[in-house]
């Protein structure tokens, strides 16, 4: 079927590699998100087509990447709008999806700072007891939350792995090269390695106003810095001071 003799297609957003035109080689397929005004699926395509199709109507895609499927938001890092019959509304819905509103990048940043925090104590207190591999599970782990943090303190979408690197070149984070500090967590996450990262991971996430949520982490900051030998027994905290947090749950919900 042609999109563009169907007056029932509204839209179609290039995505993938086409989409970003870079990383495109002989074995590059199009994928193309096709939005349309009635039933979307006689505009199906199965995987493994030259053309790959992902088609829905005009209101399934304005919550598409935001509330509904929202793994999918960083595709629209690198898409293009190839047709729009909405005048621009289908670009500005792709906007809206490849970028984060301000009170959305900061409960998103407050999410992911505790996240991160959370998985990285359970790595130094592994690594601390002798269990090298648990260690180093959580280690990798915390490289999720790190990232989206980092992003979102920039009011960015995290983007996929593949166009990590091509991200971060193409627009630098005032963060600084986080390619190079997850390459290290991922590589040789010692508990010096990952103190470093947290360090400088802390005085961003302080100027992006998440102090509290690191906070909510004491006794046990400075340890984590790599500034106390060991944690703060909870026998010795005082008993006017506030629980100790759990590294069983996140201070502040999930979005997703």
């Amino acid at each position: 079927m042609d999109a563009e003799a169907s007056p029932d297609v509204l839209g179609v957003v290039l995505m993938g590699s086409r989409g970003f035109e870079h990383f495109v080689t002989a074995r590059s397929d199009h994928d193309a998100l096709v939005i349309v005004a009635g039933d979307p699926s006689p505009w199906q395509r199965d995987h493994g087509s030259d053309v790959e199709t992902w088609p829905m109507t005009i209101e399934q895609f304005r919550q598409h990447g935001l509330t509904v499927d929202v793994w999918n938001r960083p595709a629209f890092l690198g898409v293009r709008v190839i047709m729009d019959r909405l005048d621009g509304e289908i670009a500005r819905l792709v906007e809206e999806k490849r970028t984060l509103r301000a009170e959305e990048a900061q409960v998103l940043g407050a999410n992911r700072v505790d996240g991160y925090i959370n998985a990285l104590v359970r790595s130094l207190r592994n690594l601390e007891a002798g269990r090298e591999i648990e260690g180093r599970l959580d280690a990798i782990e915390s490289i999720g939350p790190l990232l989206e943090a980092v992003f979102a303190f920039e009011g960015r979408v995290r983007p996929f792995n593949k166009w990590l690197r091509y991200e971060t070149t193409a627009r630098p984070l005032a963060f600084g090269d986080i390619v190079s500090l997850v390459d290290q967590i991922a590589t040789r996450p010692t508990a010096d390695v990952q103190r470093a990262v947290f360090r400088q991971f802390e005085a961003a996430a302080r100027q992006r106003g998440h102090g509290p949520v690191v906070d909510s982490w004491e006794p046990d900051v400075a340890w984590i810095r790599g500034e106390s030998a060991v944690e703060t027994p909870e026998s010795s905290r005082p008993s006017s001071a506030t629980p100790r947090r759990t590294i069983d749950a996140p201070a502040t919900s999930d979005l997703d």
